[in-house]
Parts: C-alpha cells; structure tokens; sequence
C-alpha cells in the first residue's frame, strides 16, 4: 500500500471522529494511569498556529539543544533550548514539502533539509537566507525529479543518501559525496516499491539500512562494489514501514520498527523473524486504551537504558499520548504526556538533555522532560 493511500486512510479515521463516532477512552482512572506511567513534564511549548502542521523535527545532542521544525507550508524555523524555547532564525530558499530534516553530527550550526521535489540542502544557521550547499539527481531530466521521502548521513560526515518513491518502475537509494556534493550512483533493484526509510549505523559509516513500502528491511555493506554483494540481509516485515531505528543494547544491534499499520516490531541482526511483534491491539492494551482503531505510533527512540515506543490515540483531539519502554525484552509502561493537546506527527530525543521534542496537527513544537 502506498504512502499517498496510507495517509488517507487516517484521513479518514479523523474524519468519522470529528462526525462523533469516537468511542475510544481509557480502560482505568487516571490514578491508575498515574500509578503505572511516569507524569513527563511540560518545560516549553512554541505555537505555530492550526493551519500549520508540524511535519518534521530534528535536535542536537547536547545540553541546550538547537532544534529544527519543519511545517506543512514549508518553513523550516530554528530554535534553541536553553533556560527557554528561544527562536534562532528561520531557513530560506526551501522549495517543495519538508520530509526529513537533520542537523550535522560535527557541527550543531549545520542542518539537512530534505524536500519531496528531489532537494537536499545544507544549511548554516548562521547565515540562514540561502544553502550553502544542494544535492540533487545530477541524472534526472529538468522537470523529471525523483521524488524524496528520507534521507541520512554517515557518522563519519562523508557520505549522504536519500530514499526515494518509485521512479519509472525502480525504486532508488542515492548516494552523494557530502564535500563535493556529487552523485556517487544509488542502488535500485533491492526494494520494489516506494522507500520510506534510511539509516546509517550510529558508530559504523559503512552499514546501512532502508525500509519500504514494499515491506523489506534492507540491510547493505557499503564498502562492497556493487548491489547484490552490498545487500547483506534482507527482512520481510509483512507490513509497510514507516519508520526505522537503530538500537543497541548489551552490545547487540537491533531495528525498530513502526509499521503504517502501527505496530512495532524489534529486529535482532541476521534473524528471520522479529524478536518481538507489538501488535496495535498490544500497544492498545499497553497504552490503557479502549480501542486499537484509533491507536497510533510516532516513532521509536534509543533513550540511555531502553527503547522508548512514542504512541496515542487518534480520539478527538489527540491529547492522548504515552510513550511505552523495551528493555531487555520486556515491554513496559514509561510516560503520559497529560499536557499534549494534538496529535503528534514527529519527535526527536535529546539524549544528553533527557528532552523529548514532539510537534503534530496544532502546529505545536513541545519540549518534555523524559
């Protein structure tokens, strides 16, 4: 199933909502949410206003973070967190919708953007009117872009490459040299339909990982010549895939995965099968929720000791969100969010400042100590 058909289908989940057919609530009192769910605290909020979804979110690994937003009219604005959410500067000359965004691991003044018309930019927030660098597919015909749903770059900062829809029946993995900006080549015959995904290792600049529509986790050693010697490993997820993390724990490599069915499934590396399957209905119960119809998932984050699973519910207006905790192959309760008013479209995990930073359809970015 499509990204285009997936998004239409919470469409119109939202929709029998708004018309009152909600019947979703929690399954116990709050004091019992309470007991079991850590309270997380609210420390700022920015409104951007309800016209303006927030669409992407991206953070520095430090104490006072930067933090970059991307909103549904493409703007793409820079904040700063310190003792307050203090507005840095706002990006210029991005053209087509936001879908990924992500600073430099070298440089916190540096940030990625990535846009659905074939655009990459680098930008230097210090300089925020223009890029200071754009890659593109040296090989497309004016006006023929590929479409980009995601992108990442390498540890090491050498190597960037973006996933893209299917483009004349291939779907393509691209690679640009990140100091040239040139197109290094992509690979195009692993996945057969729309790439949702891509991540590189944290500590490993030649491993790779993507993830499709089409259902596979795709594992690639990059130092190989070519393709097929490139693919390493290849997981069926039976789903569509929406989101993907790396995550490590007693020295072992996992990947999270958040399907568009919104079930989370744990993979150990060189398994044929997940670890771990949790089913919308689980996370439901988890959750303490009445109905897995309206359940949802945001992503999963490698926090110090764990892996946190964001999720909610879609019931009116989305203030129900709860993060869950795997742990030594355990799932647990985490946190409530009793402040959250909207249903929540992107976070990212400060791990030095213990700070979740979630934004949804209010247009609210929301800084929450975890």
């Amino acid at each position: 199933m499509s990204i285009i058909k997936m998004k239409e289908l919470e469409l119109e989940n939202d929709i029998s909502d708004e018309e009152g057919s909600c019947s979703d609530e929690d399954l116990c009192d709050t004091n019992e949410i309470s007991r079991e769910f850590s309270n997380s605290k609210l420390l700022f909020e920015e409104n951007f206003g309800k016209n303006k979804y927030l669409m992407q979110l991206s953070s520095t690994n430090d104490n006072n973070p930067n933090i970059g937003v991307g909103l549904s009219d493409n703007s793409f604005h820079v904040f700063n967190l310190n003792s307050q959410l203090a507005k840095n500067c706002t990006l210029g000359g991005i053209t087509g919708s936001i879908v990924d965004c992500q600073f430099s691991q070298d440089n916190n003044n540096l940030i990625y953007t990535c846009s659905n018309d074939g655009n990459i930019k680098l930008f230097d927030i210090r300089t925020p009117k223009a890029a200071v660098k754009n890659f593109v597919d040296s090989t497309c015909a004016e006006g023929n872009n590929k479409t980009f749903n995601c992108f990442d770059i390498s540890p090491n900062g050498k190597l960037l490459s973006a996933g893209c829809d299917l483009f004349e029946g291939d779907a393509f993995l691209l690679f640009w040299d990140v100091r040239s900006k040139n197109l290094l080549g992509g690979y195009w015959e692993s996945h057969t339909d729309d790439i949702t995904q891509v991540k590189f290792h944290q500590n490993d600049s030649n491993k790779l990982i993507s993830g499709s529509t089409d259902g596979l986790i795709n594992i690639y050693d990059l130092s190989q010549t070519n393709e097929d010697d490139a693919l390493i490993d290849s997981m069926n997820t039976e789903s569509s895939i929406e989101k993907l993390t790396w995550y490590s724990e007693n020295k072992d490599d996992y990947i999270g995965c958040c399907t568009h069915t919104a079930d989370v499934q744990i993979w150990k590396l060189d398994d044929a099968e997940p670890s771990h399957h949790i089913k919308r209905s689980q996370i439901a119960q988890d959750i303490k929720r009445k109905s897995e119809n309206y359940v949802y998932t945001v992503n999963t984050h490698q926090t110090e000791k764990s892996l946190l699973i964001l999720t909610g519910s879609n019931a009116h207006d989305g203030e129900c969100l709860r993060a869950l905790q795997f742990c030594k192959n355990k799932v647990g309760p985490a946190f409530c969010f009793i402040d959250n008013t909207q249903r929540v479209k992107s976070s990212s995990y400060v791990k030095n400042a213990k700070v979740l930073l979630t934004g949804g359809e209010k247009g609210v970015l929301s800084a929450w100590k975890c």
